[in-house]
């Protein structure tokens, strides 16, 4: 049923401007009528013309934060696969020394057979068939690793504590915490010492693998005054108290406990 008022009376009952109702009313918006003359508009028309609105703009500002969160979502997961990507294409880097890390664990594993089930499953083989090598279910084959990874995570001190034991069995004769600090003359010939310092600043072993690193093995080779007998003395030394390594092509590497210091 209309609720009839004047232009006036609904204004100031709305509180909303007069020509802002003629304007509603020249629209069709509201309801309206001419009773003797007089411009009349329905109240409750006025009334259902704001409630829709008012909803249509509450669901616009709604649609409007929607499509935000979802394209904070998307934003999100794009992220994401862009990390997996970027995993996927570093892995060739990234691998041997996971590689190295998981032998250095599977050494803290006394027993032959976890161990074994350890280091090839965290390598890589399908847990299939490490579980058919061992005669065992996918299922058994999954929960030992699963126990074999509790146990290694019960004491993370034992990581550090065989790393230290590792260090003073490798370097006794030096400063076990960091071996690079040894002075080079504590460990090198005298000729060759004599070189290092005049000819690079070279005062300890640190210094040396460093500067190796950085313009090759080669240089050192080649500093004035070194000569083949005494680099081929100092490469033996270094290799022998296991600072660096020499391959069988005789390719020059930190060993894996100097380069952790060095890295």
């Amino acid at each position: 049923m209309a609720d009839w008022l004047t232009l006036k009376q609904l204004s100031e009952k709305r509180g909303i401007p007069e020509n802002t109702l003629r304007y509603w009313k020249s629209l069709n918006y509201i309801a309206s009528s001419t009773i003797d003359n007089v411009v009349m508009l329905d109240d409750n028309s006025v009334t259902r013309f704001l409630d829709a609105n008012q909803t249509k703009e509450l669901e616009e500002d709604y649609l409007k934060q929607l499509i935000q969160e979802k394209k904070a979502e998307c934003e999100a997961t794009l992220a994401y696969f862009e990390d997996e990507l970027y995993l996927l294409k570093t892995q060739k880097l990234y691998q041997p020394l996971f590689h190295i890390v998981i032998e250095e664990l599977g050494a803290l594993i006394t027993d032959d057979y976890q161990r074994e089930i350890f280091l090839a499953i965290s390598k890589g083989e399908p847990i299939a068939r490490v579980a058919a090598r061992h005669q065992l279910t996918y299922v058994q084959t999954a929960n030992a690793y699963s126990n074999i990874l509790e146990k290694l995570g019960e004491n993370t001190n034992r990581i550090s504590t065989f790393r230290h034991r590792t260090m003073e069995l490798l370097y006794s004769r030096f400063d076990t915490t960091d071996p690079t600090n040894t002075r080079i003359g504590d460990i090198l010939e005298t000729h060759a010492n004599a070189v290092l310092k005049t000819k690079a600043n070279i005062e300890n072993v640190r210094e040396l693998l460093q500067y190796a690193s950085k313009y090759g093995w080669n240089k050192v080779r080649n500093l004035h005054g070194m000569g083949e007998v005494t680099y081929s003395r100092m490469i033996e030394t270094l290799c022998n108290n296991h600072f660096i390594i020499v391959g069988e092509d005789k390719n020059i590497e930190l060993s894996p406990e100097i380069a952790t210091l060095l890295l």
